[in-house]
C-alpha cells in the first residue's frame, strides 16, 4: 500500500499521472509521459530516492518529443514496500525492471541511471539487450567489490544500529542535502523525499539496499553483481557518463574503472555537483541526453 501523502504533486514540481504494473506479487508505480511511440528513455533510480528523482528531465525531454518512463523500485516512492528484509535483493529488482520493460513492450531504450539504478538497470538490460539503444550512467557502479567504502556504510550494516538509523531515524532520506553540492535544499524536495517513507517498516527496501551491496565474495548479491558486471561488454551500444566529481561515496576512481570498461564512451565531469546529479544538474543531463 502507499501513503496518502503520495498521492500529490508536490506543489506541481511532480505532474505526472501515477501508473501501476504487477511485476509477480509486487505492484511497480511508473510514470509514462511523451508520445507513446518515441524512443523511450528509461530512468531508474537508486537508493533512497524515486522517480521524483528524474522530474526535470521528465518534464522537458517529454515536451520536446521524448517517450520518459520512469518507475519506483520495490520498498520505494509509491510502489508496494514488503516488510520483510529479506525480499529486497538485486536479483528481485532486476527481475521487477525486466518485468516493466516486458509489460510495456519497451524498444530502443536509452537507459538513464543513478547509483543502485545502475546493476539493476544493466543487469535488466542485459537481460533484453536487443532491446537497448545506448546508456547513460550517472554516478553508479556494477561490479562486485566496490572501489571505497565509507566507513558510514559498514554502520548501517550493523545489525541493531543499523535498524536504529535507517528505520527509525529514516537517516537516508535525511542525509540526502549531504549528497547535493548545494546544500540550501528546497523544502518541497524534501517533502517529496520524505513521503514515501512516513514510518519504521515502510523504510525496509532502503535498510536493504544497504546491506545489499557486495563488499566481499560471501555477500548474497556478490555473485550476481559480479556476472553483471562479467556481462558489460556484451553491451555494443554508445554510453555517456555524467559524473558528480564532488560525490563523497562514488568518488572519481568509479569513474575511472567505467573509463577502462567503456574508453570511448562520452563523459562529462561535473565539478559543481556531488552524488544527486539529478537536482544539482538537471540541465547538463537533459542536455547530454
Amino acid at each position: 500500500m502507499t501513503h496518502p501523502g503520495l498521492h500529490g504533486d508536490f506543489e506541481g514540481t511532480f505532474p505526472f499521472e501515477p501508473r501501476y504494473m504487477n511485476a509477480g506479487d509486487v505492484r511497480l508505480h511508473y510514470v509514462d509521459e511523451g508520445p507513446p511511440d518515441a524512443p523511450p528513455l528509461l530512468f531508474v533510480h537508486g537508493n533512497p530516492t524515486w522517480s521524483y528523482l528524474w522530474r526535470r528531465p521528465i518534464a522537458e525531454l517529454s515536451a520536446q518529443g521524448r517517450r520518459c518512463v520512469a518507475f519506483d523500485h520495490m520498498g520505494f516512492g509509491r510502489s508496494d514496500k514488503p516488510p520483510l528484509l529479506a525480499r529486497y535483493t538485486l536479483q528481485a529488482h532486476m527481475e521487477n525492471a525486466v518485468a516493466l520493460i516486458d509489460g510495456l513492450d519497451l524498444r530502443d531504450v536509452t537507459l538513464v541511471a543513478h547509483d543502485w539504478g545502475g546493476p539493476i538497470g544493466l543487469g535488466a538490460m542485459l537481460e533484453r539487450s536487443d532491446r537497448l539503444r545506448d546508456a547513460v550512467l550517472v554516478n553508479t557502479w556494477a561490479w562486485e567489490l566496490p572501489s571505497f567504502v565509507p566507513p558510514f556504510i559498514r554502520e548501517f550494516r550493523t545489525e541493531g544500529l543499523g535498524e536504529i538509523l535507517a528505520l527509525g531515524g529514516n537517516l537516508f532520506v535525511e542525509s540526502i542535502p549531504g549528497g547535493m553540492a548545494n546544500r540550501d535544499t528546497d523544502p518541497v524536495m524534501m517533502n517529496a523525499y520524505r513521503a514515501p517513507f512516513p514510518d519504521y517498516w515502510s523504510r525496509v527496501g532502503m535498510l536493504a539496499f544497504q546491506r545489499d551491496i557486495p563488499l566481499t565474495e560471501r555477500d548474497r548479491s556478490a555473485r550476481r553483481m559480479g556476472a553483471i558486471h562479467d556481462r558489460l561488454l556484451e553491451l555494443d551500444v554508445p554510453v555517456t557518463m555524467i559524473w558528480g566529481m564532488r560525490d563523497p561515496v562514488f568518488q572519481p576512481v568509479f569513474l575511472d574503472q567505467w573509463r577502462e570498461l567503456f574508453p570511448q564512451a562520452r563523459v562529462f565531469e561535473l565539478e559543481d555537483a556531488a552524488h544527486f546529479v539529478p537536482e544539482d544538474r538537471p540541465d547538463v543531463l537533459i542536455e547530454a541526453i
